[in-house]
């Protein structure tokens, strides 16, 4: 991994504590507010009359603000993806999404993980089991090809909730159907997305 990772700096419109975490070389990290939605427009914009392709900015406009309304309305409070100084391989249809999951009398946290665990694959992340993680694919339709989103889940107590606020990352690759879930290519986001969500540390200010 090259030394020029970004790092993210936890400080959106969701109330959660200040944390540190390394993203993949070229990655950019974002806030998910209404400041950022017009900068994101804006940026695409004047890519795409770059490009020769002005027509196209109001409909992407509309895809990015329904895309990060869609992130406030689940307690989203950061997401990254993929920057055009990323390592070729890097690039395609992957981001990564932070959002806030609370604990309710009905679904508590600690039922969250044992669910993961019986159902889902879940396994810690590392030796000290901060961290869970597991997986899920589901099909997809992606500008009218069937395809299929795979998910990597890695759910973070918050310190000091009593198990009942969590941190919850989740990482997106979009493939084609005929990839098997064993494939070296997932494997190897696999494997990327857990080194990066391994470094992430609660910030004491």
């Amino acid at each position: 991994m090259s030394d020029l990772r970004a790092e993210l700096v936890g400080a959106g419109g969701v109330s959660i504590p200040h944390y540190r975490m390394l993203l993949p070389p070229g990655w950019q990290g974002y806030d998910v507010d209404m400041e950022t939605e017009r900068e994101l427009v804006a940026a695409a914009r004047d890519r795409l009359a770059g490009a020769g392709r002005p027509d196209l900015a109001g409909r992407l406009g509309a895809q990015v603000g329904d895309a990060l309304r869609s992130l406030r309305s689940q307690n989203a409070f950061a997401y990254a993806f993929a920057g055009e100084s990323s390592p070729t391989w890097a690039l395609g249809a992957a981001s990564l999404v932070g959002i806030k999951r609370l604990a309710s009398p009905e679904v508590p946290l600690d039922a969250i993980v044992e669910d993961a665990i019986r159902n889902r694959g879940a396994a810690a992340l590392g030796d000290d089991h901060r961290i869970v993680r597991w997986t899920e694919s589901s099909p997809v339709v992606l500008d009218g090809v069937r395809a299929v989103s795979f998910l990597v889940h890695y759910l973070i107590a918050i310190p000091g909730s009593r198990r009942t606020q969590a941190v919850q990352w989740t990482a997106t690759v979009a493939h084609g159907e005929d990839l098997a879930e064993d494939d070296p290519v997932l494997l190897a986001w696999t494997a990327l997305f857990d080194h990066h969500i391994a470094t992430f540390t609660w910030s004491v200010r």
